[in-house]
């Protein structure tokens, strides 16, 4: 049972290795405050989830499920708010509540992030919270959701755009609180390189976003590639539903549907033009959207005729669960915490690990001697900022190996290892 569970479930996501970014989450976070804000004015993420996960790990440790479990709680508390939305905002009764809880509860970029170290559990709740807040009119909770969602993640700022557009309502106020933090970036960054790992967009994102935004779907995953286009059809036949329908409500719910549409279509829509000229689409980025887009499609399910809304929710139900199976199959880390046992056990204290990219420095960094992982074959002005610069100084950069008997055990691209010296 427990095998099952752990191996062809979305747990399986809790207990894999961890792959780079989690690795650097761990790393920036075990360093002391005051690193933590002056390493993260240098990087591409603010540094509220580093300085939340310091703190996570001094109390519950720096294991793998451990340092999962922070993201899985804010994952919970955005289904709480989802929650509240469906009874306080759509007023639905608890039975219909929990019924369409289960369509977030298997919404794949949601779960998916659920387990992973890294921010973006916590900025899909804090979003959502602003979201509601905003709509309620909540003045202190939406002041004190936006600002903590803005030192999350900058992405935060194509939210309060969006909200701004809807309602007029202390916008200012959050982004005044987050002016600051901007300066001392703006300030820090002035001489760094502009690297940046977001591919350009095609035509085809113009017809795929929906999907991408509601899966989580990026087109290196190597599947699901011939579906997107009619899953994001699908979608939009729901969206424009729900449009149609708007046109003759009342007021109150002509605002929701107008809230709703600029959360998970109209933002991620002006992303993808801004895309056009400056590459910042990544649908992980927009995981707050995907909340969105799905309580659109909840506005347009409460509108239909029964039989078609049966029709549907069951359709995006199996769908969601569908895609869970592929991403359980195809979209594991690599398992290189068994590459890292194996080596510990054989190299003697004066021995080094030196990889080959970048990419796996600070994961061999979380599973060894930090002291004794370096980069191979490299220049340092060759490494680009954004797989976490600031945590990589120059000594930790090499091109000749170690004289015998020291050695060094050498990580390839395939996650194989060899062992070399010079004599």
């Amino acid at each position: 049972m427990f095998n099952f569970l752990f191996t062809k479930t979305p747990l399986v996501f809790l207990v894999q290795s961890l792959w780079r970014d989690e690795a650097y989450s761990y790393l920036l976070a075990k360093k002391n405050i005051i690193e933590i804000i002056s390493m993260t004015m240098k990087d591409f993420s603010p540094p509220l989830y580093y300085l939340i996960l310091h703190y996570w790990i001094a109390i519950f440790g720096n294991g793998e499920i451990a340092m999962r479990s922070l993201s899985l709680i804010f994952f919970w508390a955005s289904l709480y708010v989802v929650y509240l939305i469906l009874t306080e905002v759509f007023k639905l009764d608890m039975r219909k509540s929990f019924l369409y809880l289960l369509f977030f509860l298997l919404n794949p970029i949601l779960v998916y992030f659920a387990f992973e170290v890294r921010m973006y559990s916590l900025f899909a709740f804090l979003s959502t919270l602003s979201f509601y807040s905003l709509y309620k009119k909540n003045t202190k909770l939406y002041l004190i959701s936006t600002i903590l969602g803005l030192y999350t993640h900058y992405f935060m700022v194509f939210v309060v755009i969006g909200q701004w557009l809807v309602y007029r309502f202390k916008q200012r106020q959050a982004l005044l609180a987050f002016a600051p933090w901007m300066i001392l970036v703006i300030l820090s960054r002035a001489t760094s390189s502009t690297s940046f790992w977001i591919s350009k967009i095609s035509a085809t994102n113009f017809l795929t976003f929906l999907g991408e935004v509601y899966t989580g779907y990026e087109k290196n995953f190597g599947f699901f590639n011939n579906q997107i286009i009619f899953i994001s059809w699908a979608i939009l036949a729901v969206v424009v539903y729900a449009l149609l329908k708007s046109r003759h409500e009342k007021k109150a719910e002509k605002s929701l549907f107008n809230t709703l549409f600029v959360w998970g279509v109209g933002i991620p829509f002006f992303v993808l033009v801004v895309s056009i000229f400056k590459p910042v689409f990544l649908p992980r980025y927009l995981i707050f959207s995907s909340i969105g887009l799905s309580l659109l499609m909840v506005y347009a399910f409460e509108r239909m005729p029964t039989y078609i809304k049966v029709f549907a929710i069951v359709f995006f139900v199996a769908f969601s669960f569908n895609f869970q199976k592929m991403q359980v199959a195809k979209r594991t880390k690599a398992p290189l915490r068994q590459t890292f046992a194996e080596i510990s056990k054989v190299m003697k204290e004066d021995d080094l690990v030196y990889v080959e990219t970048e990419l796996d420095y600070f994961t061999a960094q979380y599973y060894l001697d930090h002291d004794r992982i370096y980069i191979y074959g490299k220049d340092y002005e060759e490494i680009p900022d954004y797989i976490g610069k600031v945590l990589v100084s120059r000594d930790k950069v090499v091109s000749t190996l170690p004289v015998y008997p020291k050695k060094a055990f050498i990580l390839n691209l395939d996650g194989s290892y060899d062992i070399k010296a010079l004599y």
